[in-house]
């Protein structure tokens, strides 16, 4: 098993200069993006940021006009509003319904982690990563679609919960004779 097939952690003991409630710690945008461009082996992987808060890389979406997202919608309707493909989808959502009212508002729809990764995968080129970052291990969104390719477990400064981005690659699957699935 060679480093790049490990689950890593980091500590990341300073906040995001900018203290944006529900923002990644400092470094942790770039070095999450950096892994999957290495990983890819594309430097110029294009990036979709979703719940994008104060987070700069990419095409940033989010329902928060004082963040200045290239796109203010629901990401559970991102599909209607971008067509365009990318390499990388980095998806920091609110840790649930309370947190995604105090962010957004009452009038945020539920969070719908089945129907967001569902938009989030129209747009994803195949081989591409789906970054979910979270203080939950989420599921695989689509089992038959992604593979875990890494974990990387984040701290975060003495006494605040720990998160985890989960790399979830979408595959490419061809019908063998004799209907097996085979990734290549």
């Amino acid at each position: 098993m060679s480093a790049q097939d490990k689950n890593i952690a980091w500590f990341l003991p300073r906040p995001h200069p900018s203290h944006y409630k529900g923002g990644m710690p400092l470094h942790a945008e770039k070095w999450l993006l950096n892994l999957a461009r290495e990983m890819l082996d594309n430097p110029s992987a294009t990036v979709l940021h979703l719940f994008c808060g104060m987070c700069t890389d990419g095409v940033r979406v989010d329902l928060n006009p004082k963040v200045n997202p290239d796109y203010l919608v629901d990401v559970h309707e991102i599909s209607r509003y971008i067509d365009q493909k990318f390499d990388i989808i980095l998806a920091d959502p609110p840790y649930s319904d309370q947190e995604c009212e105090a962010l957004y508002s009452s009038e945020f729809p539920k969070l719908n982690y089945k129907k967001w990764t569902a938009e989030a995968d129209k747009l994803l080129n195949d081989g591409g990563f789906l970054i979910v970052y979270h203080k939950y291990i989420m599921p695989n969104p689509a089992p038959q679609k992604y593979r875990v390719a890494k974990r990387v477990f984040i701290g975060h400064r003495t006494y605040h919960v720990p998160r985890v981005a989960i790399y979830f690659q979408k595959v490419i699957s061809i019908l063998k004779a004799g209907d097996d699935d085979v990734e290549r």
